[in-house]
């Protein structure tokens, strides 16, 4: 197994999508959190809040969620770029299994999607920094922690699909469409016909809720005294960012972990009875 691992690692690491991928999504991080914390700083805001107002932590949960879409595209080439450049036959046969071949990729590129979550994490601390605003150092960790988790998470569920569907163009583009366009979309619909209970438990739902009901809860315990008990005004922070009739953030976790482990074991299933000659 240790030679599949560094393997995975050489094959990864000799392309340039990985740190390609990994400069939006830093970007990404830093904008989101340097402009919630440049609003947060604004005088005028924390006069009339009657103190400081730590929104660049809402700010970082936005960037995060939108940053994972490079992690998930990551993922989706593990299985179908070697299936794309006819390498994935060589993996098999030099393996004991091709079980082997696929654990070892679930290693590397769980690993590599904490890098992304790291990176994304001191890129968003600088954005938080630039703006004059960086939140409670315990609380910005905190939510850091779910940041990272999460994007291990979508870089693993990017596995499973790409193993699932087996055609990279497809996967990729698959990805992005559902998790950019349908979703949002479906989402949508569902809550104008009062159907709330289902979109928090959709993929996408599920997974950016642990990391916005998060950011949220730790908001409000930053906010000032007379802020953080109106609680009508939070119903309405919570409608905006659609968490309202969502799970804890924990709860999302759970709930996403399963998105990422029924589509992992479906990509493991069908890959390892694929036809590859």
């Amino acid at each position: 197994m240790g030679r599949l691992i560094v393997a995975e690692y050489r094959k990864l690491l000799s392309t340039k999508l990985w740190w390609a991928l990994l400069i939006p999504a830093a970007l990404l991080s830093l904008g989101f959190s340097w402009g919630g914390a440049a609003l947060g700083a604004l005088g005028e805001i924390q006069e009339d809040a009657g103190g400081f107002i730590p929104l660049a932590l809402p700010a970082f949960a936005q960037g995060i969620n939108f940053a994972t879409v490079f992690a998930v595209i990551l993922g989706a080439t593990a299985v179908t770029g070697e299936m794309r450049h006819k390498t994935i036959t060589t993996s098999y046969l030099t393996s004991n299994s091709r079980g082997a071949v696929l654990a070892a990729k679930l290693f590397v590129y769980s690993t590599v999607g904490a890098v992304y979550g790291v990176v994304c994490m001191a890129a968003a601390t600088l954005g938080a920094t630039f703006g004059g605003n960086l939140p409670d150092l315990t609380a910005w960790f905190t939510l850091a922690a779910a940041g990272i988790l999460a994007m291990v998470l979508w870089t693993l569920l990017g596995v499973g699909v790409g193993a699932l569907v087996g055609n990279q163009v497809g996967a990729v583009v698959g990805l992005i469409v559902y998790v950019l366009i349908v979703e949002p979309v479906l989402s949508a619909v569902l809550r104008f016909n009062d159907v709330k209970a289902i979109p928090p438990y959709l993929v996408n739902g599920s997974g950016s809720g642990m990391v916005n009901d998060l950011a949220l809860d730790l908001f409000v315990e930053g906010l000032p005294g007379s802020l953080a008990r109106n609680r009508e005004a939070m119903e309405e922070v919570r409608g905006f960012l659609n968490l309202d009739g969502a799970p804890p953030w924990w709860g999302s976790m759970l709930i996403f972990v399963g998105w990422a482990a029924v589509l992992g074991t479906a990509g493991w299933a069908v890959a390892r009875r694929r036809d590859i000659t």
